[in-house]
Formats: structure tokens, C-alpha cells, sequence
């Protein structure tokens, strides 16, 4: 929890310097860990927020001395939020609602994303 709400607070600092997307925009997008539609503001808060929790739980599950079944938990995880990630990637790289700064970052974050490997990729 405290790495998810470090996140939002981290960005909302970085939206207020650097605006990351434009106010207003009606759009609402499916995201796969809230049941509701959200706005782009949404998606990159929560596309932010998940991404820190991917890597982790990549980590976490890749660390020689954590137990093995919390690596296996760790891996389960991570497999599951990179899903989750990687689907509110491409709701944000389609929006038009990004500024310039905005879509960097997104890009930055996919670039980040897939960085981490494949849900598998060196684990156990």
C-alpha cells in the first residue's frame, strides 16, 4: 500500500510541475483493477501506481532470500499486475488526451514495463 500511495503522490507532484495531460477530457477507459470507467487521469494515476507494484513484486520474487512460497506468491503477482499494466499502457498510448510530456511518459513507462520481462522470465 505504501509504495501504491507513494506513487500517486509522486505523480500528482509531477502532474502539477509538468502537465501530463489535458483537464476536461470526457473519455472513460476500462482499466482491469477498478470495475468502473475511468478518465486518462485515472489510467495514468493507476497505470503508474501498478507499475511500481510489478516491479516489486518482481523483486520480490526474484530475490534469493525470500522464502520460496512467498517468491511463488511474489511471481503470481507479478504476473498479474504486469497484465494489468501493460493493458493500461495502450488505453494511454491511444488517447489523444496526453500532452507531448504526457505521452513521453507513458512511452517511458512502457519502456519500463518491458524492462521487467515476461511473467516466467527468471523466476524460481
Amino acid at each position: 500500500m505504501l509504495v501504491h500511495e507513494t506513487h500517486h503522490t509522486k505523480l500528482a507532484a509531477l502532474h502539477e510541475r509538468v502537465p501530463l495531460y489535458r483537464p476536461g477530457g470526457g473519455e472513460l477507459h476500462r482499466v482491469a483493477w477498478r470495475p468502473d470507467p475511468r478518465p486518462v487521469a485515472g489510467v495514468l494515476q493507476g497505470a503508474y501506481a501498478h507499475l511500481a507494484l510489478t516491479d516489486l513484486w518482481r523483486r520480490a520474487a526474484t530475490a534469493a532470500d525470500v522464502p520460496a512460497p512467498w517468491r511463488r506468491r511474489a511471481a503470481e503477482q507479478f504476473g498479474r499486475h504486469r497484465g494489468q499494466v501493460a493493458q493500461a499502457l495502450s488505453v494511454l498510448l491511444e488517447s489523444d488526451e496526453l500532452t507531448i510530456a504526457g505521452r513521453e511518459f507513458a512511452g517511458d513507462m512502457r519502456e519500463h514495463h518491458a524492462s521487467l520481462g515476461a511473467a516466467r522470465q527468471g523466476f524460481e
